[in-house]
C-alpha cells in the first residue's frame, strides 16, 4: 500500500505546465506543522498534480491556501555534480479538499 494523507498551506504560487500529448502538471510545495507537546516542527513537501486536477489547483490556489491532500509517495533519483546518487521523495496528489479560510 502506498497512501499519504496530509494537510498544509502552500508556501509559494503553484507552477503549472502544459506538456506534450495533451497533458499537464502542477507542482507546488506545502508546509505541514506537527506538534510534540508544546514543540512545533514544520515539514515542507513537494506535491505534483497531473491533468485536470493540476489545472484546478493552479486556477484556485495561491500562497497560503490550505489544502487537505490524499495521494501517494513517488521517489526519484539523480546524480549530483560529484557523482553521488541523490534520492528525492515527493507526493503525487490523487484528490484534495480546500481547508478553512
Amino acid at each position: 500500500m502506498n497512501k499519504v494523507m496530509i494537510n498544509g498551506r502552500l508556501i509559494k504560487e503553484p507552477e503549472y505546465k502544459e506538456l506534450e500529448g495533451n497533458n499537464s502538471k502542477c507542482t507546488f510545495f506545502i508546509a505541514n506543522d506537527v506538534y510534540f507537546g508544546t514543540k512545533k516542527e514544520t515539514g515542507f513537501y513537494r506535491i505534483t498534480a497531473w491533468g485536470k486536477l493540476g489545472k484546478l489547483v493552479a486556477d484556485n490556489c495561491k500562497t497560503g491556501t490550505e489544502l487537505f491532500i490524499t495521494g501517494r509517495l513517488e521517489q526519484h533519483s539523480y546524480e549530483d555534480e560529484h557523482g553521488k546518487t541523490i534520492y528525492d521523495v515527493g507526493i503525487v496528489m490523487e484528490q484534495f479538499d480546500f481547508g478553512g479560510k
